[in-house]
C-alpha cells in the first residue's frame, strides 16, 4: 500500500521505458487495483484485509495475472495501441509489487499461486479506516517508501517533468494527449499542467499527511521493521 508512491514511480518508469509507454497507460494501470477495490475496503467490508488483499475477496485485483488480464482488454479496447497496453501492464504490475512491502502483502503470483507474498516491513492498517491508515503507513517505514520514492524522481527523473520531455517524449507516443487538449479547449500550458498535476497530486498528499500525523495529530514516527508498534498484529484471514 501506498499513499503518494504509486503516483511518484509513475514518472520514474516513464523515464526507464520511454517513448515505449504512455503515461497515461502508467497512470491507469498504477491507479487500477485501488480504483476497484479502496473504497469498500474503508467503508463496506467485515474484514477489510481480506476484502482488499486476500481470498475470498479481492485482493487478486493486485497481481501479475490481474496485470495482464487489464493489459490485454486494454489492448483490444484501444485497438491494439501498445504504448497503452504496455503502459497498463507496468503500471498495474508495480503497484501490485509496491503493495507486498506491507504485513497483508499481494497476491503478485495469482491465478498460478493464491497466497500472499510480504515482506512485512510496516503493519497494514486498512482495518483502521483510512484516517487511522494514514497515521500507521506515516508513522512507520511507509513513510520511508514515499520519502524514498520522491527522492529518487527528483535525482533521477526529474526531466520527466520538463517541458521538453512531455513534448518529444510523452505527447507523440499517445493521441489521447490532442484529444484532451480538443476537448477541453486547453492551451499546450494547460496541458503540460495536467500533465504534471499527478506528480503535485502524490506530493501534496505526502506533505499534508505528514503534517496532519506529526505536527497536527502528535504521532510518533516508529521506523522499525513491522512498525508501527500501536497497531495491532496483523492476523492473516
Amino acid at each position: 500500500m501506498s499513499w503518494a508512491a504509486h503516483e511518484f514511480e509513475n514518472f520514474a518508469l516513464l523515464k526507464k521505458f520511454g517513448v515505449r509507454t504512455s503515461y497515461l497507460g502508467l497512470l491507469v494501470g498504477a491507479l487500477g487495483p485501488d480504483f476497484l477495490t479502496k473504497a469498500w475496503t474503508y467503508y463496506g467490508a467485515d474484514n477489510p484485509a481480506q476484502f482488499h488483499r486476500g481470498w475470498p475477496g479481492l485482493g487478486f485485483t493486485t497481481s501479475l495475472g490481474m496485470a495482464a488480464i487489464a493489459a490485454a482488454f486494454t489492448y483490444w479496447v484501444s485497438k491494439g495501441h501498445k504504448a497503452w497496453t504496455w503502459g497498463v501492464f507496468i503500471g498495474w504490475s508495480a503497484h501490485a509489487i509496491t503493495d507486498m512491502f506491507d504485513t497483508a502483502g499481494a497476491m503478485v503470483l495469482w491465478p498460478f499461486w493464491w497466497e500472499n507474498f510480504s515482506f512485512g516491513a510496516w503493519k497494514y492498517g486498512a482495518g483502521q479506516g483510512k484516517f487511522g491508515d494514514a497515521v500507521a503507513y506515516y508513522s512507520s517505514l511507509g513513510f520511508a517508501m514515499d520519502l524514498l520514492a520522491l527522492v529518487l524522481l527528483l535525482v533521477f527523473a526529474w526531466r520527466t517533468l520538463s517541458r521538453d520531455w512531455f513534448e518529444t517524449m510523452v505527447r507523440p507516443v499517445d493521441g489521447a494527449w490532442d484529444w484532451i487538449q480538443t476537448k477541453f479547449a486547453m492551451p499546450d500550458r494547460a496541458l503540460l499542467a495536467f500533465y504534471r498535476g499527478f506528480f503535485f497530486y502524490g506530493f501534496c498528499r505526502f506533505v499534508s499527511w505528514s503534517i496532519i500525523v506529526h505536527a497536527i495529530e502528535g504521532w510518533p514516527f516508529d521506523l522499525s521493521w513491522g512498525s508501527p508498534f500501536w497497531v495491532a498484529p496483523y492476523q492473516p484471514w
